[in-house]
């Protein structure tokens, strides 16, 4: 077995960012690693502002949407765009709410001795396989973990005789009651009953007791003994569960947290540890990823492990998902209310979740997509007449699914049940699952999906059937009066979006027999006047409605209209291909944390492994320059947008399993688009469509072993394997390992030289 894969820090965090996160799927903590007082920031995935009704005395009601849609599609098709796009503005009026920090927990020896005298700082440690945090210490080791079969934090450390335990907690939340007692601490803490988003601060303020409305509580219980120092914290929240009012009696949350921090005292630090290391969080341990060469591939293959850890840590079924910070966050007023964004952030969070096999992610995804088709029903209804569902730029726990308040590029955007419904198509393909057994489950919700989107069609100018409203997430053209809009019809977002997701829907009711379900015909029928990707007279893929318009922003950071290639799953012409290339070109490597990872994306299905290294290269830099910071990596290896958003550590991961295996084309290909900093390594239990385990090891970019194993029924039968130019066809007839003879999958040089 290979090391365990671990970051290692120099003396204490003196900042959240040079904190190490740990989480169990629902509680997490920032450890900062100073030996002479344990410090923990803490968060609770349900923790949230607000509730399901905060947004009722906000929403557009029907008659308004209607009038404002009308108008705007007039004035649009006469060309007055700004003025079609403020009626656009109409049909947001709300916000979504906030996701919160829990405080600061602390512990501190009194009457211990002071610094060390030998003055060399401690080494902390994030042990990534195993969820731990090690303290190094002269003193002696201290230990931290989240326990999933516990549900406390647990933090053990060396402790004096004549020294005792003294706790401390400090919260941004408004504090209703706080019991101390014996090493013990209880503390009741009262949530934002709406919490506006930061581009709303000048007018709306941060409410504490809006009237009738929902606000979290939350019970924090710390318990501490000595001989060797012990510490237990639990917290618990009045979470009702996904779309409820989060109004659970607070009594009942306290009694909760109390007899989970007394039952794992009871327990003592080697058993907490044994139960801790005998409820790994899933799917750990099935995947690894060694790099060797260089001090950059070393870091490169430790991302990636952090980014699995990342994603495992933040999410676990019935929660919410990994949000737009995971599942650590500082602030009460975080940026965009660290909640979820959806025209690419919550999706680049599970895009490797399939791929890299993180199933609690999956399944926690899944299971908030179900909660967001019922809020978004009424939605689609009411703004737009339309059936199915939709959601647009942000959401929350809550079941936010109308458009927030502000300018429509980023606030009127409705294709976000699209593109949710294609994310979990494609964590489907990768389960070993039969195709049949796939599209039973997914065919009601793709059904759903589409019916909402030709609600939207208007047939354009040229015959064609586009969205409307629509935009390209975030990103703006120029009108000839040089005014700078969003609104469009038909957007290169929108066109691949739409195509993908219908003709997946089509593919399902054919397996299933359902080809005459009346959206099924209708989608069929409207599949031969949608366009898909569109190439203009640039040669790069047209992202808006026609050809000529003016760029405000040409090197902007989205991508949107290039998804078709990545994360798309279909067919791609050469000719689109070679518009992809133009178009990155275009906008430069040059991007936020994120934005990196999706054009490395892009260029690995282009093969094109010497363009996904210039990326990884800016990916892997420091964010904080002299200069003020870019993207990179904070000192905890966070990635910076900047600040900091999961996104770019969570969707590296996918970046990578991209340059190591594609299988979107109908075959497995290994090592299809390998930069120089990934040229030598090894990968176990990294997946392929429809479910093929992979395990192989490669030097100087030649293949050198290959094992596959099916995990499931419909990953059984014959596979095309592609290394290169170089073809076989391997059968897998059960679950177990196969291993394959690399030689005929090696260029001819490389075989001979063997």
């Amino acid at each position: 077995m290979p090391p365990s894969p671990v970051i290692r820090r120099r003396g204490p965090a003196e900042r959240w960012l040079e904190a190490l996160p740990l989480g169990n799927g629902r509680l997490g903590a920032m450890v900062w690693g100073d030996p002479r007082r344990a410090t923990f920031s803490l968060n609770e995935s349900t923790l949230w502002s607000g509730g399901p009704e905060t947004d009722l005395p906000h929403r557009t009601a029907r008659r308004e949407a209607s009038d404002a849609l009308a108008r705007s599609r007039t004035l649009f098709e006469n060309g007055a765009v700004p003025e079609a796009q403020q009626e656009i503005e109409h049909l947001g009026a709300s916000w979504s709410q906030a996701y919160l920090p829990v405080g600061d927990l602390s512990v501190q020896l009194e009457g211990a001795d002071g610094d060390d005298p030998s003055g060399t700082p401690a080494e902390r440690l994030l042990d990534l396989s195993h969820a731990e945090h090690l303290v190094l210490a002269d003193a002696g080791e201290q230990l931290t973990f989240v326990s999933r079969a516990d549900e406390v934090l647990a933090h053990t450390a060396p402790c004096p005789a004549h020294a005792r335990p003294a706790l401390e907690f400090t919260s941004p939340l408004i504090e209703e009651r706080r019991d101390v007692g014996p090493g013990s601490l209880t503390v009741l803490l009262r949530a934002p009953s709406d919490v506006p988003a930061g581009q709303f601060r000048r007018e709306e303020e941060v409410a504490w007791d809006s009237p009738g409305a929902s606000r979290a509580a939350v019970a924090v219980r710390a318990e501490v003994q000595g001989g060797r120092l012990l510490l237990v914290c639990a917290v618990v929240t009045t979470w009702q569960g996904l779309g409820q009012a989060p109004d659970r009696a607070v009594q009942e949350v306290i009694d909760e947290a109390n007899a989970q921090a007394e039952a794992a005292l009871a327990r003592g630090e080697d058993e907490l540890r044994r139960r801790h290391r005998d409820h790994p969080l899933p799917g750990i341990d099935e995947v690894a990823l060694e790099l060797g060469g260089s001090s950059e591939a070393e870091l490169l293959a430790t991302t990636f492990a952090y980014g699995r850890h990342l994603l495992a840590s933040a999410s676990r079924p019935g929660l919410p998902p990994a949000n737009l910070q995971g599942l650590w966050n500082a602030r009460l007023e975080a940026p965009w209310s660290s909640n979820y964004t959806l025209n690419i952030n919550l999706e680049m969070n599970h895009w490797a979740a399939g791929s890299a096999h993180v199933p609690d992610a999956a399944e926690a995804l899944e299971q908030y997509v179900e909660m967001l088709r019922t809020a978004g029903k009424e939605t689609a209804r009411r703004l737009y007449g339309a059936d199915g569902w939709t959601v647009h730029h942000n959401s929350d726990p809550w079941g936010y699914t109308d458009p927030v308040r502000g300018e429509p590029s980023w606030s009127t955007w409705p294709m976000g049940g699209l593109w949710l419904e294609r994310e979990l198509d494609s964590l489907a393909s990768f389960s070993g699952r039969s195709a049949e057994e796939i599209a039973q489950q997914r065919f009601p919700a793709l059904k759903e999906a589409v019916a909402f989107a030709l609600c939207l069609l208007h047939e354009s100018a040229d015959g064609h059937l586009v969205t409307f409203p629509s935009t390209s997430p975030e990103n703006l053209w120029r009108t000839a009066e040089g005014a700078a809009v969003s609104l469009s019809e038909g957007t290169g977002m929108d066109r691949w979006l739409l195509h993908e997701t219908t003709q997946h829907l089509l593919d399902a009711a054919a397996l299933l027999g359902q080809e005459q379900d009346p959206v099924v015909q209708r989608a069929a029928s409207a599949l031969t006047l949608m366009p898909g990707p569109r190439i203009g007279a640039d040669g790069r893929v047209l992202e808006w409605h026609r050809n000529g318009l003016e760029e405000a922003e040409p090197h902007h950071r989205h991508v949107s209209h290039l998804g078709f290639l990545y994360p798309g799953d279909g067919p791609v012409e050469p000719r689109q291909e070679q518009a992809v290339i133009r178009s990155l070109e275009a906008r430069g490597d040059e991007a936020t944390g994120w934005s990196l990872v999706w054009k490395a994306c892009l260029w690995a299905r282009l093969h094109r492994g010497d363009r996904v290294q210039s990326l990884l290269e800016l990916f892997l830099r420091d964010a904080e320059t002299e200069e003020g910071e870019r993207s990179g990596l904070y000192p905890n290896l966070f990635s910076a947008h900047p600040p900091f958003q999961i996104d770019g550590n969570l969707g590296i991961v996918a970046a990578l399993a991209e340059c190591l295996i594609q299988s979107h084309r109908g075959e497995i290909e290994l090592l299809p688009a390998l930069p120089q900093m990934m040229a030598d390594g090894s990968v176990r239990g990294l997946r392929a469509r429809p479910g093929v385990a992979v395990d192989m090891t490669w030097s100087g970019g030649v293949l050198t072993t290959l094992t596959l194993r099916a995990l499931g029924e419909g990953a059984l039968g014959t596979h095309r394997v592609r290394c290169g130019d170089r073809v076989v066809s391997v059968g897998l007839r059960g679950p177990e390992p196969l291993t394959i003879n690399v030689a005929s999958l090696r260029p001819q040089a490389a075989a001979a030289s063997v």
